[in-house]
């Protein structure tokens, strides 16, 4: 009786500092879950100042690159980690304080997308499909019309204009390839009829060039050279077909040798026509140069 009487008193006295204690844990888990809330909501601020830093300051790619993987690891890494502290402490710390947490730490980590900063969306320039260029027959038997002659591929650069109409200007001068200049508009049914009749014609020479057995001496040089067709749009060649005194659509300028008069055909041709105009042009005769005349060319 004298151990029980003892151990009682011993255990009153005890009380006020385990009570002190169980609060001291309580606090110290309140202020813990305070400062996982408050670690989530610091790492998406310094996230969002780290990315704004690096694309309002015009950064380099890395230091662009470092911003975007703090901004996307930093608030995900911050839940976690007060996920994990939670999970450790669900058996030491008392249930309501522990849903209580639980239930701060979800709050946070649904609200983190709500105050993510948004990345500058990346500008797209659609590219513009020009109408003007050269019908061009690829290894693999189809067509691409090639608006920019000059080396290096992707879309037109700026001045591609002036060198579409240097590479025809230069294939004409050179006589070594006969070459059709064709002027078309949008919207023209009969200039889409067209569209495939020039590629049959290129083929065709394509094909005479290949069966050499075929080719005979008297023919024309130009009927035993390439054939390359320049197509010329109303919308991105006014000025030139002004100037050429275009009135309708489609029409056709068939050149021969150096120095001979094209042949000028307005409207639609089909296979049969088109190779006859070909062959007039490639056999006419060039005209003889007339004195104390100064002689401009189709392209000064």
């Amino acid at each position: 009786q004298v151990l029980v009487q003892g151990f009682i008193v011993k255990s009153q006295a005890m009380a006020p500092a385990l009570r002190m204690a169980t609060r001291s844990r309580r606090l110290r888990w309140c202020l813990g879950s305070l400062l996982i809330a408050l670690g989530c909501t610091f790492a998406g601020n310094a996230a969002k100042t780290a990315a704004g830093l690096a694309f309002a300051a015009s950064a380099s790619v890395f230091e662009s690159y470092l911003a975007k993987l703090a901004l996307s690891l930093s608030p995900g890494l911050a839940v976690a980690g007060g996920a994990y502290a939670l999970y450790r402490s669900k058996e030491s710390q008392p249930k309501p304080m522990w849903y209580l947490s639980t239930a701060l730490l979800a709050m946070v980590a649904l609200a983190v997308p709500l105050v993510m900063p948004e990345l500058p969306a990346k500008e797209v320039v659609p590219e513009i499909k020009l109408k003007s260029g050269e019908e061009r027959l690829m290894p693999n038997g189809k067509f691409v019309l090639v608006s920019d002659p000059r080396p290096g591929s992707g879309p037109a650069q700026e001045g591609w204009q002036q060198a579409l109409w240097q590479e025809m200007a230069e294939a004409i001068s050179k006589g070594e390839e006969q070459v059709v200049m064709v002027f078309s508009r949008p919207g023209c049914p009969w200039c889409e009829r067209l569209h495939p009749v020039l590629q049959n014609a290129i083929k065709r020479r394509a094909d005479s060039l290949v069966a050499a057995s075929n080719a005979t001496e008297d023919q024309a040089p130009l009927l035993r050279a390439p054939l390359r067709v320049f197509i010329y749009d109303a919308t991105e060649f006014g000025p030139i077909m002004r100037r050429f005194g275009v009135e309708g659509f489609p029409t056709m300028f068939f050149f021969g040798p150096p120095g001979s008069r094209p042949v000028v055909v307005p409207g639609y041709l089909g296979d049969k026509d088109f190779d006859t105009m070909a062959t007039q042009a490639a056999t006419t005769m060039p005209e003889p140069p007339k004195e104390r005349r100064e002689r401009k060319g189709f392209f000064r």
